[in-house]
């Protein structure tokens, strides 16, 4: 016996408690005396009906005997009459009484309708019944949502496909379903093919309300459940429709054929839905990150105090029901005084909620000072709220951070003043003093010490011919054919010309392979840029080429630390992606950006 059919279930124990709780009573009249937790309840068979289709409404009193049952007021609805029936029931041990009057009755109109309160006599105290709402229906209407049946199924069991809503915006999240409606006993399902989602992102559910509820459709009525659920979001505008999916049910058999053959397999389908999907308005707010839905966020800077030689970082944390693939990083506007890198994700999961998939992601964001002074940052974070159909902005606390002088601080060129006085017309000099002026100009000395300075690297050169052409010089007749010479760091300007041409060619590369979809590729050309910049700007070699050495050598170059942590940031992402398969497209952008301020700061800060 499955939980989609109560009905015959119901009738036989009703039957069976009337006749043993009369049995029961003719032993024992003072039975109903003794029960405790009398109550008394009213029930309807379903919450939602049909207009012109007879339901049934019932009165229970239990663990007591009553008189003088008094129905309430049935307005709006046509009463078929009452009848009464008594019963017992035993259950561990505990027995049980009831008595119940049914009532059918049968809507007029359609609307929400409210059945008051029923009244009933035991031992000497009147009890009642709290009031009950019903939801009448037209007869091709359902409430919940418009179920596309399809052609030539059976009336009494059927699958069908459902959307929680009938229209969405692109990048919204909707709830597809697949939906059992039956009036026979069904053991079990199979989903044999579901449809391919074209123009959606797809999301597998897990979580969603299995429960069986009580339908009405078309004057009948259907135990309802949801059989399977997926969340989609919306890729593009127009109507967008969703294939068929095939379930396979288990029909229960009535006697001894179902019992010597178990449940009949049964071979359901539903019927192809579209969805009318709509482009968001324009135009976007230049804060807009791509959120279409629910957003809350929540920045934090690690600390408030810093100089001019370090950076403030901010960690930015957002968390939303929308399409995560279209969510970009939200740009933060710092002072013009301030230099902002591109942000790099720091976690970021797709989780499922109660009855939504939402997506969190965290940021980190690292800002250079260029000044001292009192400075704020005011974050702004803009989403579409589907809810108000308008675009909603999140705002903050500003960051408020206080900049002194560093160790290599330089304060920015004052201009002249304009109120400043008119300089002083200075007399041209005389003649002694020309005279007395060149005598004591360097150029003077120059000149008159070049001959000497010419015959000295005339005599220098001379010297050096000569050594050359001694055979004890010769490093390699007076070495052995397999002695190699030492390696050095240092490279010949020619050298260090091609390897620097190199780096800035596959630099440019990468930026070509921006506008591709091959992010492993495009990781792999910026990583050996890196090398080859690094080789020839600092004659690293590739055992060179690690964290520990390459932060060294600029450290004692004089490179900032900021932008030693910047390098570095880059150089880790480029090897996660090849090496460790997180090749991530949304950050292909950002981290060839980084790279190039990286580079061209390192060109201009660097010894």
């Amino acid at each position: 016996m499955t939980i989609y059919d109560y009905r015959a279930l119901y009738k036989n124990v009703r039957a069976f408690g009337a006749w043993t709780g009369a049995v029961f009573l003719f032993f024992n009249t003072n039975f109903l005396a003794a029960q405790s937790n009398v109550t008394f309840e009213a029930t309807v068979a379903a919450k939602e009906v049909i207009v012109g289709v007879p339901f049934e409404l019932t009165f229970t009193l239990k663990n007591a005997e009553g008189t003088r049952f008094t129905p309430p007021s049935f307005s709006g609805f046509r009463n078929g009459g009452i009848s009464e029936m008594r019963g017992m029931s035993i259950i561990n041990g505990r027995s049980s009484t009831n008595q119940t009057w049914s009532l059918e009755l049968t809507a007029n109109k359609p609307g929400i309708f409210s059945i008051g309160p029923a009244t009933v006599t035991s031992g000497g105290r009147t009890i009642s019944t709290k009031p009950l709402t019903v939801n009448v229906l037209l007869a091709a209407s359902n409430s919940k949502t418009n179920v596309n049946v399809p052609p030539g199924s059976d009336d009494k069991v059927f699958v069908a496909a459902e959307f929680d809503r009938k229209e969405v915006y692109v990048g919204q999240q909707v709830t597809w379903r697949i939906r059992l409606y039956t009036q026979l006993s069904v053991e079990g399902y199979d989903i044999i093919a579901l449809p391919e989602f074209e123009g959606f992102f797809s999301k597998e559910k897990i979580r969603y309300d299995k429960r069986v509820e009580y339908l009405s459709l078309r004057g009948k009525k259907y135990a309802v459940r949801t059989l399977h659920e997926f969340a989609l979001f919306a890729q593009e505008a127009g109507e967008i429709s969703v294939g068929a999916a095939r379930v396979s049910v288990g029909i229960e058999q009535p006697g001894a054929q179902g019992f010597l053959f178990g449940p009949k397999p049964v071979n359901l389908q539903t019927e192809p839905i579209s969805l009318k999907v709509k482009a968001l308005p324009q135009p976007t707010p230049p804060e807009f990150t791509g959120g279409v839905g629910e957003y809350e966020w929540e920045v934090k800077a690690d600390t408030t105090l810093l100089s001019t030689d370090d950076a403030l970082t901010i960690v930015v944390e957002v968390k939303g029901n929308g399409d995560t693939r279209r969510f970009a990083p939200p740009k933060i506007t710092v002072p013009p005084n301030c230099e902002i890198f591109e942000p790099r994700i720091l976690e970021e999961e797709e989780y499922e909620g109660e009855t939504e998939i939402l997506h969190r992601k965290k940021f980190e964001y690292v800002v250079l000072p260029k000044d001292t002074g009192n400075l704020e940052i005011n974050p702004v974070l803009a989403y579409f709220d589907t809810d108000s159909n308008r675009y909603c902005h999140l705002r903050t606390a500003p960051i408020r951070f206080t900049v002194t002088p560093g160790k290599n601080y330089q304060s920015p060129s004052i201009l002249p003043d304009a109120t400043a006085t008119e300089p002083t017309v200075m007399q041209p000099p005389s003649l002694f003093e020309q005279v007395m002026g060149w005598l004591g100009s360097p150029l003077f000395w120059v000149i008159l010490a070049l001959p000497f300075l010419v015959l000295g690297i005339f005599a220098l050169l001379k010297k050096k011919k000569v050594v050359a052409l001694s055979p004890v010089t010769n490093y390699q007749s007076t070495t052995s054919p397999t002695t190699n010479p030492p390696v050095t760091n240092h490279q010949s300007p020619i050298h260090q010309s091609t390897n620097l041409a190199s780096a800035r060619q596959r630099f440019t590369n990468a930026g070509r392979l921006l506008k591709g979809n091959d992010p492993h590729r495009f990781y792999d050309e910026l990583f050996r840029a890196l090398q080859a910049w690094l080789s020839a700007r600092f004659g690293l070699q590739p055992s060179q080429m690690n964290d520990a050495d390459v932060s060294a050598l600029l450290l004692q170059r004089g490179a900032a630390p900021i932008r030693i942590q910047a390098l570095l940031s880059v150089w880790h992402t480029c090897e996660q992606a090849i090496y460790g398969g997180q090749a991530q497209a949304e950050q292909m952008e950002s981290t060839w950006q980084m790279a190039g301020q990286v580079m061209e700061a390192l060109e201009r800060e660097v010894r």
